[in-house]
């Protein structure tokens, strides 16, 4: 999925108590992430894998509290952000395209036919 041009996030919330990340965008829909979710599809090539190498994250991986605990939310360029996660991880860059695919409201999921 390409993002318009005219489409950019325009603000960020971080729910620590609900682990979930909030990102704003310029159309006005308000994307909502699960920590867990955005830490299982890190794409680092560490946790994705790289050159048909599998990565260290699948379905069955099971996750401490802290590995899925976002300390911190880089920017990177203009085109996606970078998370530091509790256990120091922070090599995967998200793109805003990817965020943007990837959010867990119902209308977002309902559009891609998930069922909850």
């Amino acid at each position: 999925m390409r993002l318009p041009n005219d489409i950019a996030p325009t603000s960020y919330l971080l729910d620590e108590e609900n682990a979930q990340l909030f990102i704003s965008w310029s159309d006005g829909h308000e994307s909502i992430h699960p920590y867990a979710a955005l830490r299982r599809g890190c794409p680092c090539a560490w946790c994705a894998g790289e050159g048909g190498q599998k990565g260290s994250v699948d379905a069955n991986t099971a996750f401490t509290p802290e590995q899925t605990r976002l300390y911190e939310l880089q920017m990177v360029g203009r085109y996606g952000l970078t998370p530091t996660w509790g256990d120091g991880h922070h090599t995967g860059i998200y793109t805003y395209e990817r965020l943007r695919a990837t959010c867990a409201c119902d209308d977002c999921r309902r559009a891609r036919g998930e069922t909850r």
